[in-house]
């Protein structure tokens, strides 16, 4: 199944890793979404969503028009920062001011209500507080990301449209890239989805690559 594919990559990621998902802006990101988040919680391992700007709920809304189940997501915690909507197993918001994030209380949200066991982060949205901040802000965010790399609580799972910020802010993307431990690639084309692993402080899936398609990750 699509789904032992997949963890092939998710479960040779190391805790306290910082790991960039770079995706196209019509490759379904939330299809690797899915496919993450079924792949731990088949496996026991706990997940822990952080969703900027509503990020979350387009995901969802996504898979549900695409004929997939999503109740095991909305059973999943998440840390809302800023957006509108009450979406999902919401257990702590952060709000954001002048699209600026507040890292130090977002850090006690999460010493709150993260796991005993290393968990899957996912974040979801972050793009989009890049293309609202100014420059000297955008490099104070990268800085404090930076910042969670080595936290043995988690591995963090940034979900980052590649189009946007090459687009927006060229610059950034190599910033990016060079201060994540692992650096994944999620493409699409004709119904074929693939995860290639660009970069990885893990030798194991360094260069790997996992191709599948739609059935695969219906299960059938």
């Amino acid at each position: 199944m699509a789904y032992r594919g997949i963890d092939v990559i998710l479960f040779n990621i190391r805790p306290g890793e910082t790991v960039l998902v770079e995706y196209s802006s019509v490759s379904s990101p939330e299809i690797l979404l899915y496919l993450i988040c079924r792949g731990c919680t088949n496996a026991g391992h706990p997940v822990l969503i952080d969703d900027i700007s509503d990020t979350f709920a387009e995901y969802v809304t996504r898979l549900e028009l695409m004929g997939l189940d999503t109740d095991d997501l909305m059973e999943i915690p998440v840390i809302k920062i800023g957006g509108s909507r009450e979406f999902g197993n919401v257990v702590g918001r952060v709000e954001v001011d002048k699209y600026s994030l507040d890292f130090k209380y977002y850090g006690k949200i999460y010493d709150k209500v993260v796991p005993e066991k290393v968990v899957c982060n996912p974040v979801l949205g972050i793009h989009k507080l890049f293309v609202a901040l100014e420059r000297q802000d955008v490099i104070r965010l990268v800085r404090n990301i930076s910042t969670f790399v080595g936290r043995k609580s988690r591995f963090a799972l940034y979900f980052i449209n590649r189009d946007v910020l090459e687009k927006r802010t060229p610059e950034l993307l190599p910033l990016l890239e060079e201060t994540a431990s692992t650096v994944l690639r999620w493409e699409a084309e004709s119904g074929n989805y693939r995860l290639m692993a660009i970069k990885a402080a893990s030798d194991e899936i360094l260069g790997a690559v996992v191709s599948l398609n739609f059935k695969d990750v219906k299960g059938t």
